[in-house]
């Protein structure tokens, strides 16, 4: 029971320091990445759950793997993104991004 508190108070720190990155920071890629640490924080919490329990569960596997795909499309998202605005000489600064310029 002990190493569950653990693993959740790990995904708890995770979520803090995600939410802390997009609190305080208007950066494309640090809210990005942000979101991308929270995806990871979830997938903690949910295998540590799933698997302290007697009967492993096949619902954990199929959420699991939905995480990872919404993250790899994140991912794919992101580099998209980033070239398309690098190539663009957009700057990184959320703030300043008040519409796309085409």
């Amino acid at each position: 029971m002990l190493e569950l508190i653990y693993l959740f108070a790990v995904a708890v720190v995770l979520v803090g320091i995600a939410f802390a990155g997009l609190a305080t920071d208007r950066h494309f890629i640090v809210i990005m990445l942000g979101i991308e640490l929270m995806f990871v924080a979830s997938a903690i919490a949910l295998v540590s759950f799933f698997s302290y329990g007697a009967v492993p569960n096949q619902g954990a596997i199929v959420m699991l793997i939905s995480i990872w795909a919404v993250a790899a499309a994140e991912i794919i998202t992101l580099v998209t993104f980033y070239v398309y605005m690098k190539s663009r000489r957009i700057d990184f600064d959320v703030a300043r991004l008040s519409r796309m310029k085409w």
